[in-house]
């Protein structure tokens, strides 16, 4: 079966030759049809490092993420599709462990990997301490190295727009109520670039307190349970810190969860949110 290739990008030099470099290795040529990218108006090498790779470049007409997979999507012309961002490194089994798992599975629409964070050693002892001892939440899930159905996502309209920041939510509440089942594989691990540890912070304010959507985990991941993770993050942070021989983690973690609570207080006091379910699927 042939497949498409969705990547959406902006400036994405730093990290856009590795990412499509590991995808060139990790999905045979032989079952590609097309690979497109969807840029939003680069002003650095990102497009002329893409036609290298032999990828079709176009032009977003509207800048954000679920504008720019849209716009991939109305070109995929094959029955699977991969989307992913400019900043992931995939797992060179990527392919060749999730295709079959879609292809066996009808009722499913989207399969997917992982990321850990590589770059920052900081964010690659929180990583690896997560997937290293299985504390991976139920719920999480992306749209950056996933494979697709075409008709299950064109059946729901393509990417939500109405939350550029959040359509990957969206788009799986919205597969799910037309019966169709999104599948994370936890032991098939790709690369996150990851550029700093105060990037990252960063990255979660804007996720929270700038982001138009808070997520309610209930009733998987009562009240409860979130105190009392966060009670534990000093010792989460103090384990995770002698594993990777990291010292700073012990500060690092904590701080990082401080971080995104404070930005959802911002968040839920400056502005009004669209409050949308997260629920894991068995």
């Amino acid at each position: 079966m042939k497949v498409d290739l969705v990547i959406w990008t902006l400036n994405g030099e730093a990290t856009i030759t590795r990412c499509l470099d590991s995808i060139e290795k990790a999905v045979p040529a032989s079952v590609i049809c097309h690979r497109y990218l969807i840029d939003g108006g680069s002003v650095d090498a990102t497009r002329d490092m893409a036609k290298r790779f032999g990828w079709t470049v176009a032009i977003a007409r509207r800048r954000g993420i679920p504008f720019q997979a849209n716009q991939g999507l109305d070109l995929v012309d094959t029955p699977v599709f991969a989307s992913f961002e400019q900043d992931v490194g995939l797992n060179p089994a990527w392919f060749s462990a999730l295709m079959p798992r879609l292809v066996s599975q009808p009722e499913v629409a989207v399969v997917q990997g992982l990321r850990a964070a590589t770059g920052s050693r900081y964010l690659e002892a929180i990583d690896g301490y997560v997937v290293r001892h299985g504390l991976v939440p139920t719920w999480v899930y992306s749209i950056d190295n996933n494979l697709y159905r075409t008709k299950a996502v064109r059946s729901v309209g393509g990417f939500p727009e109405d939350f550029p920041m959040s359509t990957d939510g969206a788009l799986r509440n919205n597969l799910f109520r037309k019966g169709w089942k999104w599948r994370v594989y936890n032991d098939m691990v790709s690369r996150h670039y990851r550029d700093s540890f105060v990037g990252q912070m960063r990255h979660s304010v804007l996720q929270t307190a700038v982001g138009k959507v808070l997520w309610e985990t209930y009733p998987e991941y009562p009240a409860s349970s979130k105190f009392g993770r966060l009670l534990a993050t000093p010792i989460t942070g103090a384990r995770m810190a002698s594993e990777a021989h990291c010292p700073g983690v012990f500060f690092g973690y904590p701080l990082l969860r401080v971080v995104k609570v404070f930005g959802r207080l911002i968040g839920s006091v400056s502005k009004r949110y669209r409050w949308i379910e997260v629920r894991s699927q068995s």
